[in-house]
């Protein structure tokens, strides 16, 4: 993997206690939490990794843990394993390091014997669905209202967590499918009106179309941030769209250029 960027860095899994309190403060960091409050405190990525878990760290050729992503296994004899978290440190972003990453809990997976590794996303911020649709190949098998509980931390505060379900098949090639033939002329269920207010065109799910699309703001965090209550009514409104599509046979299989997943039914 070394013509990937950031190819100096070495990637392991994270054995000692010195590395697990590290790892925890990164993720605080990300999430924007005090260390005490970490999304996987170091105590817990003891116990994940002694029960078989997937805690691997990304170093930088100085000896700075700059990633993180943890793994937990399925229940016994499952071939899945279910990817929890990521997360990257500030000043790193940008440089591969999240790809490689996934790829190197990918190849943990597959000497351990896995045929899946699953995980959820949110589907608003776009960034993320280009990176586990177009770039890792993932297939996105649901949508889920309310995945969490309410979250408090400063990336998740105050929006309701609805997140898609990805499925990664580790016997197929890393990276996107093709889009279907007319995906860029697909009639669009979710787009954005005057003043950036979310459209939902529901009549189109129920017509002969097997190609839609849903629009998604290129920006979400930083439109919420802005303007929360426009970013609930984006929420809102993409829920409903989300789960018409899922009720009505469709799936989403990517992003196109102009950040519309681009949804398919099977006939």
């Amino acid at each position: 993997m070394n013509e990937e960027p950031g190819a100096g860095l070495r990637f392991a899994e994270v054995r000692t206690h010195a590395e697990r309190v590290d790892a925890a403060a990164l993720l605080a960091a990300v999430w924007g939490v005090p260390p005490a409050e970490s999304p996987v405190p170091s105590d817990l990525m003891a116990a994940l990794s002694h029960a078989g878990g997937c805690v691997l760290g990304a170093w930088t050729a100085e000896g700075t843990l700059v990633g993180v992503t943890v793994g937990l296994s399925g229940a016994p004899h499952s071939d899945r394993i279910y990817s929890y978290i990521a997360g990257v440190a500030k000043g790193f972003a940008g440089a591969g390091i999240g790809r490689r990453l996934k790829l190197a809990q990918r190849e943990w997976a597959l000497q351990r014997g896995a045929s899946y590794v699953i995980w959820t996303y949110d589907p608003l911020i776009r960034r993320n669905g280009h990176f586990n649709l177009n770039r890792l190949g993932g297939r996105v098998t649901g949508f889920v209202p309310d995945y969490y509980p309410p979250m408090t931390d400063a990336v998740n505060a105050g929006d309701l967590p609805d997140r898609f379900v990805v499925e990664w098949t580790l016997a197929e090639p890393v990276g996107g499918r093709p889009l279907p033939d007319g995906a860029d002329t697909a009639r669009v269920v979710l787009s954005p009106a005057a003043g950036g207010e979310p459209t939902v065109a529901l009549d189109a799910i129920g017509g002969p179309d097997a190609v839609l699309r849903v629009w998604v703001p290129a920006d979400i965090e930083g439109l919420r941030a802005g303007d929360a209550e426009l970013g609930r009514r984006w929420r809102l409104a993409s829920r409903e769209a989300f789960l018409a599509l899922f009720a009505a046979g469709f799936e989403a299989v990517g992003l196109d250029s102009d950040g519309h997943y681009v949804f398919v039914r099977e006939v």
